[in-house]
């Protein structure tokens, strides 16, 4: 459970013993969560390269920044959820990854953010995401128990402080269109959360201006369960939508990758 992860966590940083207990939570975390890890690893480590750098939007608790690090990448790693990203932060020191408590938006100012802590992977800055989610799942009824006020900032006003990425990692629940609304520069790469359940949300982040319409695209499935890309040659839009739009599984989700003319994976 969430709650009782963050308050072990608690004790243990405040007994001065959280990254002696983190190293242990990692080796006996089971088998699963280890396949997980390393599919994660072995994916980003075919994607990117050493030295680039990386924005994380919605780290959640690390498991994708640890990947992509793991590739010898700098990793920004944004997070609103402050219980999620302490977990990043107290994990060994040493490593090339930068934490920024805030949301990432169109533009930057003062949102709220509703909260689950029975699944911090389901908190969202986006009511219609979290409708959605109450219907299609009855036991989510009552899982957002909160709502919490937090910063936003841009993915420009990101840029202007740390330069153009390498590669953009956006994952936020049903907020990934006004995410996009916030970038005026193409990276080389960048990916997003999509469910078959609400293509309409994908679809509309494949038609924002920032997209040329020179781009490749590709998608995975879940890279904690898979580390392959689906297609075996980079499509168009229309080939990936229509590629999509005719999968019969609707509870299912993954990444839609966007990559600029001449980029190479």
């Amino acid at each position: 459970m969430n709650v009782a992860r963050r308050k072990f966590e608690e004790l243990t940083w405040a007994l001065g013993v959280h990254r002696a207990a983190m190293r242990i939570y990692q080796v006996t975390a089971g088998r699963r969560a280890s396949r997980s890890n390393e599919k994660r690893r072995a994916f980003y480590s075919q994607l990117l390269s050493k030295g680039q750098l990386v924005f994380d939007i919605g780290a959640n608790l690390g498991q994708y920044a640890n990947a992509m690090e793991s590739a010898g990448t700098r990793v920004i790693a944004v997070e609103p959820n402050a219980d999620c990203l302490r977990h990043i932060e107290l994990a060994p020191a040493g490593r090339r990854i930068e934490t920024i408590h805030a949301a990432v938006g169109e533009r930057d100012g003062l949102a709220q953010i509703r909260i689950s802590d029975v699944r911090d992977t389901i908190s969202t800055m986006s009511d219609s995401f979290m409708e959605t989610m109450k219907q299609q799942r009855k036991d989510y009824a009552n899982d957002w128990n909160r709502t919490v006020t937090v910063p936003v900032i841009s993915l420009d006003t990101l840029i202007r402080h740390y330069g153009l990425p390498d590669y953009i990692k956006i994952d936020v629940e049903g907020f990934e269109e006004n995410v996009l609304d916030g970038l005026s520069s193409q990276p080389p790469l960048f990916s997003f959360e999509f469910n078959l359940a609400y293509l309409n949300v994908a679809f509309a982040c494949l038609d924002k201006p920032v997209v040329a319409r020179n781009s490749t695209f590709n998608f995975i499935w879940d890279a904690g369960v898979d580390d392959t890309f689906e297609l075996s040659q980079w499509s168009s839009c229309d080939e990936l939508k229509q590629r999509l739009t005719g999968m019969a599984v609707m509870e299912k989700y993954g990444d839609i990758f966007v990559r600029t003319s001449g980029t190479r994976i």
